[in-house]
């Protein structure tokens, strides 16, 4: 199936990166995140968001989370809560075969990515409803509808997490693998501002803390601060319906042990802060440290919905 729409996706001409990427910068400048929040360069920053080896690791990584789980993805039928630009959306369809639908919702900052999304899905000749104009508080399909309900550093931006998870646990059939990627401040990192970060720091605090490093402290409020606790109380709602089966700790472990992860965004100074980790031998004590304290970063929480 893969090959198949690898193969049809090879007779379609490139779209155009760099209107598409016009677009992005207009929308990423206009709302202060460039160089209020991060001081990666924004032709970095659409660069990563309309990669397709990005997309590609993304749908890479979805397909092992879920065969680990038992799932096998190519057969699945998944929601992406959050489709960005809609790369993983479209490229799991055109490149990977993939039975996979999105939402985006076409408000505030949002706008530009839902029109690049739209583009590219036009570009493709895909249904126009592949990705749908929605919040993640409100999905727009019926009960028991996927197979799997994915979403990658989308939650620390919504307007009611513990609603979207409601939701994506609605539209999940029994059975299926609910799969969030999202940062966890209950760590050192913090992606937005590619900074160091103090675990568990309240929004006061972080606001004064991200000035010391000249950046706009505003962006903090926009941010639901996401740790493990934030998770135990949400599944205390849904007692009984959820089998947590991974929080993400054995692809943290590896990636710090080995260097390997992207240098998407400001990955790249986390890099070298993990370098760095390596070349002072602090590397045993750190993961001991973070195995303890929970400090996996991001959260990989992945669970399967037991029947009703």
């Amino acid at each position: 199936m893969a090959e198949t729409a690898a193969g049809q996706e090879s007779r379609i001409a490139p779209p155009d990166w760099e209107e598409l990427g016009r677009l992005l910068s207009r929308g990423y400048i206009d709302s202060g995140f460039i160089g209020g929040v991060t001081r990666v360069p924004v032709k970095d920053v659409v660069r990563d968001m309309l990669s397709e080896a990005r997309a590609d690791e993304q749908v890479a990584e979805l397909r092992r989370t879920a065969a680990a789980a038992g799932v096998d993805a190519d057969k699945a039928r998944i929601l992406e809560v959050g489709s960005g630009c809609g790369m993983t959306v479209v490229r799991g369809r055109t490149a990977h075969g993939l039975d996979i639908h999105g939402i985006e919702p076409s408000m505030g900052e949002y706008s530009s990515t839902l029109d690049v999304c739209r583009r590219l899905i036009d570009h493709y000749g895909l249904p126009a409803d592949a990705v749908r104009d929605a919040t993640g508080e409100a999905i727009p399909f019926p009960d028991a509808s996927f197979d799997i309900v994915y979403s990658s550093n989308v939650l620390e931006h919504v307007g009611d997490p513990a609603a979207v998870l409601d939701e994506a646990l609605r539209v999940l059939k029994p059975g299926g693998l609910l799969l969030i990627v999202v940062p966890n401040y209950g760590s050192w990192w913090e992606g937005h501002y590619g900074i160091l970060w103090l675990p568990r720091m309240p929004a006061g605090l972080a606001k004064l803390y991200v000035r010391l490093f000249g950046r706009d402290p505003s962006y903090v409020d926009t941010l639901n601060l996401i740790d493990r606790p934030w998770f135990d109380r949400w599944l205390r709602r849904h007692p009984g319906r959820l089998e947590v089966l991974d929080w993400g700790w054995s692809v943290f472990e590896q990636r710090l042990r080995t260097l390997g992860f992207g240098d998407w965004a400001a990955l790249s100074v986390a890099k070298r802060i993990v370098t760095f980790v390596h070349r002072s031998g602090l590397l045993e004590p750190a993961i001991w440290l973070a195995r303890r304290l929970h400090w996996e970063t991001p959260i990989i929480f992945v669970a399967r919905k037991r029947p009703d």
